[in-house]
């Protein structure tokens, strides 16, 4: 396959990519309207929010053997992973740190946001840093599998 093609097809599982991302982890779409628009009706305003960075995860460590823990923490990080990889792949000029970091945030802060706006989840500090750990996981992951197929070339 040559660049173009290559590029294009992975700008296309980016796009995809973010697609799932917004529908699934974010609005949580399960495939029903009528529950959306519930959840939409029925949760009041103010009351999905945290601020306070590190009080969840306070929580979360002291309840670490309960698996509502480990499944919130790995549904924060491991969904964001493939952002890390995917966004420098498709889009080259993004491919350092800084630009993965900064794109990585805003994008985040913008989910979080729609999130508290639609009241279809809650705006939470504590789930920023944990989605930036799992994008800066996926990106070490890109650098990493590049050295190892550098060396094996």
């Amino acid at each position: 396959m040559n660049n173009n093609r290559r590029k294009t097809a992975l700008q296309i599982i980016w796009w995809i990519y973010i697609v799932l991302l917004l529908t699934i982890v974010i609005i949580k779409f399960r495939g029903s309207f009528a529950e959306l628009s519930e959840k939409i009706a029925t949760t009041p305003y103010n009351t999905n929010y945290n601020l306070v960075p590190f009080s969840m995860m306070k929580m979360y460590y002291s309840n670490l053997s309960e698996g509502w823990v480990k499944l919130n923490i790995i549904g924060n990080v491991l969904p964001f992973m493939p952002f890390g990889f995917l966004l420098p792949s498709a889009y080259p000029k993004t491919d350092s740190l800084k630009h993965i970091l900064v794109i990585g945030f805003f994008s985040i802060l913008f989910f979080e946001t729609l999130q508290f706006v639609t009241r279809l989840g809650s705006f939470d500090v504590d789930d920023i840093i944990l989605n930036m750990l799992g994008i800066i996981c996926g990106y070490l992951i890109l650098k990493l599998s590049r050295r190892i197929a550098g060396k094996n070339r």
